[in-house]
Protein backbone atom coordinates (compact mmCIF):
# COMPACT_ATOMS: atom_id res chain seq x y z
CA UNK A 1 0.00 0.00 0.00
CA UNK A 2 3.12 2.71 0.66
CA UNK A 3 4.64 1.68 -2.66
CA UNK A 4 1.09 2.30 -4.65
CA UNK A 5 0.88 5.30 -2.94
CA UNK A 6 4.13 6.72 -3.64
CA UNK A 7 3.38 5.49 -7.29
CA UNK A 8 0.13 7.60 -6.90
CA UNK A 9 -1.86 4.52 -8.22
CA UNK A 10 -4.72 3.01 -6.04
CA UNK A 11 -3.73 -0.27 -4.52
CA UNK A 12 -5.68 -2.46 -6.44
CA UNK A 13 -4.34 -1.28 -9.66
CA UNK A 14 -0.56 -1.47 -8.29
CA UNK A 15 -1.33 -4.89 -7.03
CA UNK A 16 -2.75 -5.77 -10.62
CA UNK A 17 0.22 -3.76 -12.58
CA UNK A 18 2.77 -6.05 -10.35
CA UNK A 19 0.93 -9.66 -10.52
CA UNK A 20 -0.34 -9.30 -14.30
CA UNK A 21 2.01 -10.59 -16.57
CA UNK A 22 -0.29 -9.44 -19.53
CA UNK A 23 -3.82 -8.51 -20.73
CA UNK A 24 -5.47 -6.51 -23.84
CA UNK A 25 -6.63 -3.63 -22.56
CA UNK A 26 -8.04 -2.11 -26.01
CA UNK A 27 -8.69 -2.72 -29.09
CA UNK A 28 -9.11 -0.99 -32.30
CA UNK A 29 -10.55 -2.26 -36.40
CA UNK A 30 -9.03 0.32 -38.26
CA UNK A 31 -9.98 0.23 -42.40
CA UNK A 32 -6.87 -0.01 -44.27
CA UNK A 33 -8.50 1.81 -47.66
CA UNK A 34 -9.14 4.81 -45.70
CA UNK A 35 -7.62 5.05 -42.03
CA UNK A 36 -11.36 5.24 -40.75
CA UNK A 37 -11.75 4.00 -37.08
CA UNK A 38 -14.76 0.85 -37.54
CA UNK A 39 -14.89 -0.24 -33.42
CA UNK A 40 -13.26 0.23 -30.49
CA UNK A 41 -13.46 -1.38 -27.39
CA UNK A 42 -11.46 -1.26 -24.22
CA UNK A 43 -11.06 -2.96 -20.62
CA UNK A 44 -12.57 -1.68 -17.62
CA UNK A 45 -9.50 -0.48 -16.35
CA UNK A 46 -8.16 1.56 -19.05
CA UNK A 47 -7.45 4.84 -19.69
CA UNK A 48 -8.38 6.13 -23.20
CA UNK A 49 -8.42 8.87 -24.82
CA UNK A 50 -10.35 10.04 -28.20
CA UNK A 51 -9.98 6.98 -30.13
CA UNK A 52 -10.66 8.60 -33.34
CA UNK A 53 -8.01 10.55 -32.71
CA UNK A 54 -5.55 7.52 -31.87
CA UNK A 55 -6.41 5.65 -35.15
CA UNK A 56 -5.39 8.28 -37.04
CA UNK A 57 -2.40 8.73 -35.23
CA UNK A 58 -1.85 5.07 -35.75
CA UNK A 59 -2.63 5.31 -39.43
CA UNK A 60 -0.24 8.09 -39.94
CA UNK A 61 2.69 6.24 -38.45
CA UNK A 62 2.23 3.64 -40.28
CA UNK A 63 2.18 5.31 -43.36
CA UNK A 64 5.18 7.14 -42.01
CA UNK A 65 6.76 3.71 -41.80
CA UNK A 66 6.09 2.84 -45.80
CA UNK A 67 7.06 5.64 -46.68
CA UNK A 68 10.42 5.96 -45.30
CA UNK A 69 11.59 2.81 -44.63
CA UNK A 70 10.30 0.63 -47.17
CA UNK A 71 11.20 1.95 -50.66
CA UNK A 72 8.52 -0.79 -52.23
CA UNK A 73 5.68 0.55 -49.81
CA UNK A 74 4.94 -3.21 -49.04
CA UNK A 75 6.32 -2.71 -45.17
CA UNK A 76 4.48 -2.58 -42.23
CA UNK A 77 4.23 -1.72 -38.46
CA UNK A 78 3.11 -5.03 -36.62
CA UNK A 79 4.95 -4.18 -32.81
CA UNK A 80 5.87 -1.19 -30.83
CA UNK A 81 6.62 -0.57 -27.19
CA UNK A 82 5.65 2.15 -25.62
CA UNK A 83 7.00 1.94 -21.89
CA UNK A 84 4.28 -0.35 -19.44
CA UNK A 85 2.45 -1.65 -23.31
CA UNK A 86 3.00 -2.60 -25.96
CA UNK A 87 1.06 -2.39 -29.97
CA UNK A 88 0.59 -5.13 -31.84
CA UNK A 89 -0.93 -4.71 -35.26
CA UNK A 90 -2.64 -7.17 -37.07
CA UNK A 91 -2.89 -6.60 -40.81
CA UNK A 92 -6.30 -8.03 -42.64
CA UNK A 93 -7.12 -7.66 -46.33
CA UNK A 94 -9.34 -4.57 -45.15
CA UNK A 95 -8.56 -3.69 -41.95
CA UNK A 96 -5.94 -3.65 -39.10
CA UNK A 97 -6.97 -5.14 -35.64
CA UNK A 98 -4.79 -2.59 -33.21
CA UNK A 99 -4.41 -4.53 -29.86
CA UNK A 100 -2.70 -2.22 -26.69
CA UNK A 101 -1.42 -4.88 -24.39
CA UNK A 102 -0.12 -4.14 -20.68
CA UNK A 103 3.08 -6.38 -19.93
CA UNK A 104 4.86 -8.99 -22.44
CA UNK A 105 2.29 -11.10 -24.43
CA UNK A 106 3.34 -14.63 -25.57
CA UNK A 107 3.58 -14.98 -29.12
CA UNK A 108 0.69 -17.53 -29.58
CA UNK A 109 -1.35 -14.43 -28.84
CA UNK A 110 -1.19 -13.24 -32.32
CA UNK A 111 -2.09 -16.16 -33.84
CA UNK A 112 -5.55 -16.23 -31.94
CA UNK A 113 -5.67 -11.65 -32.55
CA UNK A 114 -5.64 -13.42 -36.43
CA UNK A 115 -8.16 -15.98 -36.06
CA UNK A 116 -10.37 -12.62 -34.26
CA UNK A 117 -9.62 -10.38 -37.35
CA UNK A 118 -10.22 -13.27 -39.66
CA UNK A 119 -13.83 -13.88 -38.29
CA UNK A 120 -14.62 -9.82 -38.47
CA UNK A 121 -13.50 -9.84 -42.57
CA UNK A 122 -15.96 -13.23 -42.52
CA UNK A 123 -18.48 -11.67 -41.09
CA UNK A 124 -18.51 -7.89 -42.27
CA UNK A 125 -16.22 -8.14 -45.49
CA UNK A 126 -17.85 -5.81 -48.22
CA UNK A 127 -19.04 -3.92 -45.38
CA UNK A 128 -14.97 -2.96 -44.40
CA UNK A 129 -14.09 -3.00 -47.34
CA UNK A 130 -16.74 0.00 -48.19
CA UNK A 131 -16.30 1.14 -45.00
CA UNK A 132 -17.32 5.47 -45.28
CA UNK A 133 -18.02 6.22 -41.36
CA UNK A 134 -21.44 4.72 -41.13
CA UNK A 135 -21.33 2.58 -38.22
CA UNK A 136 -24.68 0.96 -39.13
CA UNK A 137 -23.10 -1.05 -41.79
CA UNK A 138 -21.12 -3.10 -39.13
CA UNK A 139 -23.72 -3.46 -36.46
CA UNK A 140 -22.00 -6.37 -33.85
CA UNK A 141 -18.72 -5.80 -34.82
CA UNK A 142 -17.83 -4.48 -31.27
CA UNK A 143 -19.19 -7.96 -30.17
CA UNK A 144 -16.15 -9.77 -31.80
CA UNK A 145 -13.74 -7.48 -30.74
CA UNK A 146 -14.72 -7.74 -26.95
CA UNK A 147 -13.05 -11.18 -27.60
CA UNK A 148 -9.79 -9.23 -27.74
CA UNK A 149 -10.37 -8.44 -24.06
CA UNK A 150 -10.41 -11.52 -22.88
CA UNK A 151 -6.84 -12.65 -23.11
CA UNK A 152 -4.78 -11.76 -20.14
CA UNK A 153 -2.61 -14.13 -17.65
CA UNK A 154 -0.88 -13.42 -14.06
CA UNK A 155 2.30 -14.08 -12.98
CA UNK A 156 2.76 -17.68 -11.14
CA UNK A 157 4.31 -17.71 -7.32
CA UNK A 158 7.04 -19.50 -6.54
CA UNK A 159 4.99 -22.75 -5.59
CA UNK A 160 8.15 -24.65 -4.15
CA UNK A 161 9.01 -21.13 -1.64
CA UNK A 162 5.29 -20.23 -0.61
CA UNK A 163 3.71 -23.59 -1.15
CA UNK A 164 4.82 -24.84 2.63
CA UNK A 165 3.55 -21.46 4.20
CA UNK A 166 0.23 -21.52 2.83
CA UNK A 167 -0.17 -25.17 3.59
CA UNK A 168 0.75 -24.79 7.09
CA UNK A 169 -1.24 -21.69 7.65
CA UNK A 170 -4.43 -23.68 6.12
CA UNK A 171 -3.64 -26.41 8.52
CA UNK A 172 -3.58 -24.21 11.47
CA UNK A 173 -6.77 -22.59 10.58
CA UNK A 174 -8.54 -25.96 9.93
CA UNK A 175 -7.16 -27.00 13.32
CA UNK A 176 -7.94 -23.74 14.96
CA UNK A 177 -11.54 -24.06 13.89
CA UNK A 178 -12.10 -27.16 15.17
CA UNK A 179 -11.32 -26.74 18.28
CA UNK A 180 -13.17 -23.72 17.63
CA UNK A 181 -16.53 -25.68 16.76
CA UNK A 182 -16.22 -28.44 19.30
CA UNK A 183 -15.36 -26.29 22.53
CA UNK A 184 -18.40 -23.91 21.74
CA UNK A 185 -20.07 -27.17 20.92
CA UNK A 186 -19.37 -28.13 24.63
CA UNK A 187 -20.46 -25.15 26.07
CA UNK A 188 -23.89 -25.25 23.96
CA UNK A 189 -24.36 -28.30 25.47
CA UNK A 190 -23.56 -27.41 29.50
CA UNK A 191 -25.33 -24.24 28.45
CA UNK A 192 -28.50 -26.12 27.98
CA UNK A 193 -28.50 -28.92 30.63
CA UNK A 194 -27.75 -25.49 33.19
CA UNK A 195 -31.55 -24.28 31.69
CA UNK A 196 -32.92 -28.06 31.45
CA UNK A 197 -31.59 -28.53 35.29
CA UNK A 198 -33.30 -24.71 36.43
CA UNK A 199 -36.45 -25.95 34.55
CA UNK A 200 -37.49 -29.01 36.02
CA UNK A 201 -35.78 -27.99 39.10
CA UNK A 202 -39.11 -24.93 38.98
CA UNK A 203 -41.48 -27.61 37.73
CA UNK A 204 -43.37 -28.87 40.82
CA UNK A 205 -44.32 -32.37 41.42
CA UNK A 206 -40.88 -33.23 39.56
CA UNK A 207 -37.85 -34.74 41.29
CA UNK A 208 -34.51 -35.48 39.36
CA UNK A 209 -32.14 -37.49 40.99
CA UNK A 210 -29.65 -38.08 38.21
CA UNK A 211 -28.37 -36.34 34.74
CA UNK A 212 -26.51 -37.47 32.56
CA UNK A 213 -25.42 -37.17 28.61
CA UNK A 214 -23.83 -39.43 26.03
CA UNK A 215 -23.99 -39.52 22.53
CA UNK A 216 -26.38 -36.12 22.14
CA UNK A 217 -28.98 -37.92 24.63
CA UNK A 218 -29.75 -36.71 28.33
CA UNK A 219 -31.29 -39.36 30.71
CA UNK A 220 -32.82 -38.54 33.34
CA UNK A 221 -33.77 -40.58 36.53
CA UNK A 222 -36.26 -39.13 39.27
CA UNK A 223 -39.67 -38.76 40.55
CA UNK A 224 -42.66 -37.33 38.74
CA UNK A 225 -46.22 -36.77 40.04
CA UNK A 226 -48.58 -37.91 37.72
CA UNK A 227 -50.37 -34.38 37.90
CA UNK A 228 -46.99 -32.87 36.94
CA UNK A 229 -46.35 -31.55 33.28
CA UNK A 230 -44.14 -34.29 31.51
CA UNK A 231 -40.61 -34.04 31.41
CA UNK A 232 -40.54 -33.75 27.40
CA UNK A 233 -42.75 -30.65 27.78
CA UNK A 234 -39.85 -29.03 30.38
CA UNK A 235 -37.33 -29.92 28.11
CA UNK A 236 -39.04 -27.84 25.22
CA UNK A 237 -39.96 -24.73 27.09
CA UNK A 238 -35.66 -25.09 28.22
CA UNK A 239 -34.91 -25.01 24.18
CA UNK A 240 -34.13 -28.91 24.84
CA UNK A 241 -35.55 -31.03 22.10
CA UNK A 242 -37.54 -33.19 23.38
CA UNK A 243 -36.19 -36.43 21.09
CA UNK A 244 -32.76 -36.20 22.77
CA UNK A 245 -34.66 -36.90 26.26
CA UNK A 246 -34.86 -40.21 27.91
CA UNK A 247 -36.58 -39.81 31.35
CA UNK A 248 -36.70 -42.76 33.72
CA UNK A 249 -39.31 -41.28 36.36
CA UNK A 250 -40.83 -43.31 39.17
CA UNK A 251 -44.77 -42.20 39.97
CA UNK A 252 -45.04 -40.59 43.38
CA UNK A 253 -47.34 -38.23 45.27
CA UNK A 254 -45.73 -34.92 45.39
CA UNK A 255 -47.20 -32.63 48.28
CA UNK A 256 -46.46 -29.04 46.55
CA UNK A 257 -49.09 -26.84 47.13
CA UNK A 258 -49.96 -25.81 43.17
CA UNK A 259 -49.84 -30.34 42.90
CA UNK A 260 -52.01 -30.47 45.64
CA UNK A 261 -54.47 -28.01 43.98
CA UNK A 262 -54.17 -29.69 40.90
CA UNK A 263 -55.16 -32.59 42.41
CA UNK A 264 -58.79 -30.97 44.04
CA UNK A 265 -59.64 -29.43 40.64
CA UNK A 266 -59.31 -33.53 39.76
CA UNK A 267 -61.52 -34.66 42.37
CA UNK A 268 -64.02 -31.84 43.09
CA UNK A 269 -64.35 -30.16 39.25
CA UNK A 270 -64.35 -26.73 38.47
CA UNK A 271 -68.00 -26.09 37.45
CA UNK A 272 -69.60 -22.52 38.98
CA UNK A 273 -66.15 -21.05 38.40
CA UNK A 274 -64.64 -22.51 41.45
CA UNK A 275 -61.15 -22.17 42.07
CA UNK A 276 -59.03 -24.16 45.32
CA UNK A 277 -56.17 -22.57 46.82
CA UNK A 278 -53.92 -24.11 49.57
CA UNK A 279 -52.71 -22.15 52.46
CA UNK A 280 -50.40 -24.12 55.00
CA UNK A 281 -52.88 -27.05 55.17
CA UNK A 282 -56.07 -26.01 54.89
CA UNK A 283 -57.90 -26.30 51.47
CA UNK A 284 -59.81 -23.15 50.48
CA UNK A 285 -62.54 -23.25 48.04
CA UNK A 286 -64.49 -19.97 46.09
CA UNK A 287 -66.86 -19.92 43.43
CA UNK A 288 -70.29 -20.81 43.11
CA UNK A 289 -71.85 -24.73 43.90
CA UNK A 290 -74.78 -26.15 44.58
CA UNK A 291 -75.78 -28.11 47.93
CA UNK A 292 -75.28 -31.70 46.60
CA UNK A 293 -71.83 -30.47 45.72
CA UNK A 294 -71.45 -29.00 49.26
CA UNK A 295 -72.64 -32.19 51.60
CA UNK A 296 -70.39 -34.48 49.31
CA UNK A 297 -67.17 -32.46 49.56
CA UNK A 298 -66.47 -33.01 53.03
CA UNK A 299 -66.71 -36.89 52.18
CA UNK A 300 -64.35 -37.14 49.62
CA UNK A 301 -62.19 -35.04 51.74
CA UNK A 302 -59.85 -37.86 52.24
CA UNK A 303 -58.74 -38.73 49.33
CA UNK A 304 -56.55 -35.76 48.94
CA UNK A 305 -53.50 -35.60 50.91
CA UNK A 306 -51.72 -33.51 52.52
CA UNK A 307 -54.93 -31.41 53.22
CA UNK A 308 -56.04 -31.21 57.14
CA UNK A 309 -59.11 -29.32 56.39
CA UNK A 310 -61.08 -27.77 53.26
CA UNK A 311 -62.81 -24.51 54.02
CA UNK A 312 -65.92 -23.19 51.58
CA UNK A 313 -66.87 -20.53 53.20
CA UNK A 314 -66.13 -18.83 50.30
CA UNK A 315 -68.85 -21.12 48.49
CA UNK A 316 -71.81 -19.43 47.11
CA UNK A 317 -74.92 -21.47 46.64
CA UNK A 318 -75.85 -21.90 43.21
CA UNK A 319 -79.40 -21.02 42.28
CA UNK A 320 -78.95 -22.19 38.66
CA UNK A 321 -78.13 -25.59 39.51
CA UNK A 322 -81.75 -25.70 40.95
CA UNK A 323 -83.16 -24.08 38.51
CA UNK A 324 -81.94 -27.14 35.87
CA UNK A 325 -82.81 -30.08 37.71
CA UNK A 326 -86.36 -28.25 38.46
CA UNK A 327 -86.48 -27.71 34.90
CA UNK A 328 -85.57 -31.74 33.89
CA UNK A 329 -88.91 -32.29 36.51
CA UNK A 330 -91.14 -30.11 34.53
CA UNK A 331 -89.67 -30.77 30.74
CA UNK A 332 -91.85 -32.81 28.53
CA UNK A 333 -94.81 -32.87 30.48
CA UNK A 334 -97.88 -33.98 28.18
CA UNK A 335 -101.95 -33.27 28.60
CA UNK A 336 -104.45 -35.33 27.08
CA UNK A 337 -107.82 -35.02 25.01
CA UNK A 338 -110.91 -36.83 24.65
CA UNK A 339 -112.35 -35.64 20.92
CA UNK A 340 -110.92 -32.82 19.35
CA UNK A 341 -109.25 -30.22 21.20
CA UNK A 342 -111.29 -31.22 24.17
CA UNK A 343 -109.76 -31.76 27.58
CA UNK A 344 -109.56 -35.19 28.91
CA UNK A 345 -110.96 -35.69 32.98
CA UNK A 346 -108.82 -33.47 34.83
CA UNK A 347 -106.45 -32.32 32.39
CA UNK A 348 -107.43 -28.72 32.49
CA UNK A 349 -106.63 -28.47 35.91
CA UNK A 350 -103.45 -30.57 36.09
CA UNK A 351 -102.57 -28.20 33.45
CA UNK A 352 -103.45 -24.74 35.50
CA UNK A 353 -101.33 -26.12 38.36
CA UNK A 354 -98.65 -27.20 36.00
CA UNK A 355 -99.09 -23.18 34.51
CA UNK A 356 -98.50 -21.94 38.08
CA UNK A 357 -95.33 -23.95 38.75
CA UNK A 358 -93.95 -22.78 35.05
CA UNK A 359 -94.22 -19.52 36.17
CA UNK A 360 -92.69 -19.51 39.59
CA UNK A 361 -90.03 -21.47 37.58
CA UNK A 362 -89.41 -18.66 34.68
CA UNK A 363 -89.49 -15.76 37.67
CA UNK A 364 -86.75 -17.43 39.21
CA UNK A 365 -84.86 -17.92 36.12
CA UNK A 366 -85.00 -14.19 35.23
CA UNK A 367 -83.80 -13.48 38.73
CA UNK A 368 -80.66 -15.51 37.93
CA UNK A 369 -80.27 -14.23 34.58
CA UNK A 370 -82.23 -16.41 32.58
CA UNK A 371 -85.02 -17.08 30.23
CA UNK A 372 -87.40 -19.94 30.30
CA UNK A 373 -88.55 -21.09 26.62
CA UNK A 374 -91.85 -22.77 26.29
CA UNK A 375 -92.90 -25.01 23.33
CA UNK A 376 -95.82 -26.81 22.93
CA UNK A 377 -96.22 -30.04 19.95
CA UNK A 378 -99.48 -31.37 19.59
CA UNK A 379 -100.72 -35.14 18.69
CA UNK A 380 -103.06 -37.48 16.93
CA UNK A 381 -103.17 -41.15 16.73
CA UNK A 382 -103.21 -42.50 13.37
CA UNK A 383 -106.85 -42.49 12.64
CA UNK A 384 -108.61 -40.27 10.00
CA UNK A 385 -106.32 -38.62 7.11
CA UNK A 386 -103.33 -37.23 7.73
CA UNK A 387 -104.85 -33.24 6.72
CA UNK A 388 -106.99 -33.96 9.27
CA UNK A 389 -105.06 -35.09 12.11
CA UNK A 390 -102.45 -32.30 11.51
CA UNK A 391 -105.29 -29.63 11.62
CA UNK A 392 -106.29 -31.00 14.81
CA UNK A 393 -103.19 -31.73 16.63
CA UNK A 394 -102.30 -27.90 15.94
CA UNK A 395 -105.71 -27.13 17.79
CA UNK A 396 -104.83 -29.47 20.69
CA UNK A 397 -101.44 -27.12 21.03
CA UNK A 398 -103.30 -23.88 20.46
CA UNK A 399 -105.93 -24.82 23.13
CA UNK A 400 -102.66 -26.17 25.41
CA UNK A 401 -101.04 -22.48 24.70
CA UNK A 402 -104.16 -20.64 25.51
CA UNK A 403 -103.82 -21.72 29.36
CA UNK A 404 -100.45 -21.07 29.66
CA UNK A 405 -101.16 -17.39 28.21
CA UNK A 406 -103.77 -16.80 31.15
CA UNK A 407 -101.02 -17.48 33.33
CA UNK A 408 -98.75 -14.94 31.67
CA UNK A 409 -97.07 -17.59 29.48
CA UNK A 410 -96.18 -17.04 26.07
CA UNK A 411 -95.40 -20.31 24.27
CA UNK A 412 -94.41 -20.87 20.83
CA UNK A 413 -95.87 -24.27 18.80
CA UNK A 414 -94.07 -26.65 17.03
CA UNK A 415 -94.45 -28.85 14.36
CA UNK A 416 -96.88 -31.64 15.22
CA UNK A 417 -96.54 -35.22 15.70
CA UNK A 418 -98.78 -37.34 13.33
CA UNK A 419 -99.38 -40.18 13.98
CA UNK A 420 -97.74 -40.39 17.77
CA UNK A 421 -96.86 -43.19 19.72
CA UNK A 422 -99.45 -44.30 22.61
CA UNK A 423 -98.36 -42.72 26.00
CA UNK A 424 -97.72 -45.74 28.34
CA UNK A 425 -99.15 -43.43 30.89
CA UNK A 426 -102.69 -43.23 29.22
CA UNK A 427 -102.85 -46.03 26.54
CA UNK A 428 -106.87 -45.58 26.25
CA UNK A 429 -106.29 -42.02 25.19
CA UNK A 430 -103.89 -42.91 22.19
CA UNK A 431 -101.64 -40.65 20.58
CA UNK A 432 -104.47 -37.67 21.33
CA UNK A 433 -102.64 -35.25 23.75
CA UNK A 434 -99.76 -32.40 23.61
CA UNK A 435 -96.60 -31.76 24.82
CA UNK A 436 -94.52 -29.01 26.79
CA UNK A 437 -90.93 -28.77 26.36
CA UNK A 438 -88.67 -26.32 28.29
CA UNK A 439 -85.14 -24.81 27.50
CA UNK A 440 -83.47 -22.46 30.63
CA UNK A 441 -80.86 -19.81 28.03
CA UNK A 442 -79.38 -16.71 28.64
CA UNK A 443 -81.83 -13.74 29.10
CA UNK A 444 -81.60 -11.10 25.99
CA UNK A 445 -81.21 -8.24 27.26
CA UNK A 446 -83.30 -6.37 25.59
CA UNK A 447 -86.32 -8.96 26.75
Amino acid sequence: RWQASRAGVPFGEYLLQQTLQYRVEQAYLISRENGLLIGHVHHEAAKIKDSDAVSAMFTAIQDFVKESFSPDRTGRLESADMGDFTLWAVHGPHALLVCVIRGVPPKSLRGDLSAILERLHFRYGDAIRDYKGDTSTVVGAEEDLERCLRFEAHLETDKKKRGPVYWLIGLSLLALAIVAYFGYRSWQESQQLERLSQALEASPGIHVTDMTRADDVVTLRGLRDPLASTIEDVAERAGVPAASINAVMRPFQSLEPQIIEARARQLFGTSGGLEFKLVEDVLVVTGNADSAWLHGINARMGQLTGVREVDTSGVSISGIELLRQRTAELDGKAFYFVNGAEFADGQREALQRHAAALSALSQAARAEGLSLDLAVTGATDALGGSELNARLARQRAVALSSVLASAGLQARIDEPIVPAAIDDRAPDLGGRFARITLQLREADPQE
